[in-house]
């Protein structure tokens, strides 16, 4: 359990570092095509509607008088005159190039930051692996993690939700049948 937790502070340092060390906009941006490709004033939209999501979510779960909940969410949208050089240098720094198109994507490297920070994973051949992929996997390894708690309950204790148990099983078995479905 000690070596779990040593190594779940061990990686979130790691992330503090490397987010210090890109610097504010350039993590949004990062953070923002990680999502997908966009262009310049979709990217300045996306992280103003992320710092709103974010703001929204503070105000409900904290002081209404804590500084986070008293300022203006206008105020996080980013200025052209700081996106597009960023965007610029960015490009040059092969983080992210910009198609045919106008709009700007993640370069591996890109990626491979996007997953430092983010946690999001590399397919083998580059590919970035989805959020949903992400969620599903963290699913599986909190239900593991779960079942390894469950096993070390003594058995008085369990017996007490033998309903439950049968319940999760059956949709357990429902899931997995429907991996031979085609």
């Amino acid at each position: 359990m000690w070596g779990t937790f040593k190594n779940l502070h061990e990686k979130f340092h790691e992330r503090i570092e490397e987010m210090q060390k890109l610097g504010g906009l350039r993590i949004w941006i990062i953070h923002v095509l990680d999502e997908g490709p966009k262009n310049g004033v979709e990217i300045m939209d996306s992280i103003q509607q992320h710092y709103e999501e974010i703001k929204k979510h503070h105000m409900k779960t904290h002081n209404p008088n804590h500084l986070m909940n008293k300022m203006e969410c206008a105020s996080r949208r980013p200025s052209p005159g700081s996106v597009y050089p960023m965007l610029k240098k960015m490009v040059d720094e092969n983080l992210i190039i910009k198609g045919d198109e106008g709009r700007y994507e993640l370069t591996e490297k890109g990626q491979e930051i996007a997953h430092k920070v983010f946690g999001h994973l590399i397919k083998p051949h580059g590919k970035q692996m989805g959020r949903g992929t992400f969620a599903v996997e963290h699913a599986f390894k909190e239900i593991d993690s779960y079942v390894y708690y469950l096993e070390d309950v003594k058995q008085e204790k369990l017996i007490l939700h033998e309903d439950i148990l049968e319940n999760l099983i059956e949709r357990l078995k429902k899931i997995k049948e429907s991996l031979n479905e085609d």
